[in-house]
């Protein structure tokens, strides 16, 4: 226990450094947020990493994140692409969002409407709340169910 942690955060950092990858993930979330502990992204990179490396489907979502904002690392577009990959197959419509957004304005990967609209399409179905809008650029079609 770090001298000025909480019982609550030093059971959590345990939890984490023993290997549990939700711990892992919600240490993450405390260092991204300065919840309880100062602000620190390369902290939080660097415990969503360990939770990612573990198939957690947020931590891969927040890996991505982090390379596509440059938080905690140098941006990098294309380093984000295979962690929303994984975590979009898995089910996470935010990554679904974040996928679809890359092939539309070519962040990382070459530019691809189609795909984009793949995505936008999963992650609306998922139930992500900005991908309805996201589809209403692609025409009249796109925002339809099934289409």
């Amino acid at each position: 226990m770090k001298k000025s942690e909480s019982s609550e955060l030093a059971s959590l950092r345990a939890q984490a450094e023993a290997g549990d990858a939700s711990a892992q993930y919600e240490l993450g979330c405390k260092y991204y947020e300065g919840d309880g502990v100062e602000q620190d992204y390369a902290e939080a990179l660097k415990w969503y990493r360990k939770a990612a490396a573990q198939g957690h489907n947020s931590g891969l979502c927040d890996v991505g994140f982090s390379y596509r904002n440059g938080y905690g690392v140098k941006r990098n577009y294309a380093k984000a692409i295979p962690y929303y990959q994984k975590a979009a197959d898995q089910g996470c419509p935010t990554a679904a969002y974040w996928l679809a957004y890359a092939y539309e304005h070519g962040e990382g990967v070459k530019k691809d409407r189609e795909k984009a609209r793949h995505w936008y399409k999963i992650s609306r179905e998922r139930g992500d709340a900005d991908a309805p809008q996201a589809l209403k650029r692609f025409g009249s079609g796109a925002a339809k169910t099934g289409s």
